[in-house]
């Protein structure tokens, strides 16, 4: 959809951008929603808001953010400035002033209550020059926390994390995980190697949690879960030991302690 300056104009203002919107602005897709499109928008490569959008069949409705207030903007062919509109939720009706510049477009500054509504409630009507236009609100709450996400980012979407390499004697990433917490153990962790070394957690996602470094001939007890793995990994991302696992039914105490060497 290209830009209207009518709906981002407010933000523009907002995000300290100046009082004039640029001839050209830019619109990127930041990501989706179920039916829901959210977006981010610059002008001259800074950034200015985002906006969850919901396209009817027939219009389209942007719900948008700078990171501080909220702004709808619906399509309108008519006159310039303000413009008195019937709009509700559900079947309750009422009159708005959306601003018009011209440009096909007219929008309209909304409250915490009015984007609560959006949020709640299931359907959203507006009457302007095309008749009345009815969108379905469904997963707008899910899309609204998008478009929150999407300001609070200022429209840059996060790297994905790196993707977890495999040291030297290390479990596979996403081989190995918890998958209880039935069996209640203590373990303990004695480093009898010549480096320093991390105990890591690896959680019910295959993730590894860091929980202590041992310097060498030092131990850690360790309160877990029989079916909880734990490995000892050095800075280099090589493992020592392999794959940990405490004994809840054994009552020897050696059992449960694992002497990681070299």
């Amino acid at each position: 959809m290209s830009i209207r300056s009518s709906i981002i104009a407010g933000f523009v203002a907002l995000a300290a951008l100046g009082a004039t919107l640029p001839a050209a602005a830019q619109e990127t897709a930041y990501d989706r929603s179920g039916r829901w499109k959210i977006t981010a928008v610059f002008a001259n490569n800074q950034f200015g808001y985002c906006a969850a959008d919901l396209d009817n069949g027939k219009a389209e409705l942007r719900i948008g953010t700078d990171g501080r207030s909220w702004q709808i903007g619906v399509p309108f062919y008519d006159k310039t400035g303000p413009v008195e509109v019937y709009y509700g939720f559900g079947g309750a009706a009422e009159v708005g002033t959306f601003h018009a510049e011209g440009d096909g477009w007219a929008s309209m500054m909304i409250n915490n209550d009015q984007l609560n509504a959006f949020r709640t409630l299931p359907d959203f009507s507006v009457n302007l020059d095309r008749g009345e236009q009815t969108f379905n609100l469904n997963g707008a709450a899910a899309a609204l926390d998008k478009a929150r996400e999407c300001a609070r980012n200022r429209g840059q979407k996060p790297s994905p994390p790196p993707q977890q390499t495999t040291g030297r004697n290390c479990p596979v990433p996403g081989s190995v995980r918890s998958l209880n917490s039935n069996a209640p153990v203590t373990v303990n962790f004695v480093n009898l190697s010549k480096i320093p070394l991390n105990i890591m957690w690896i959680d019910f996602n295959g993730e590894w949690k860091k929980y202590h470094t041992l310097a060498p001939d030092s131990h850690k007890i360790q309160k877990t879960f029989g079916t909880h793995p734990w490995i000892a990994v050095d800075a280099r991302g090589n493992c020592h030991g392999g794959v940990m696992y405490g004994n809840p039914a054994s009552r020897d105490e050696g059992d449960n302690m694992f002497q990681i060497w070299e």
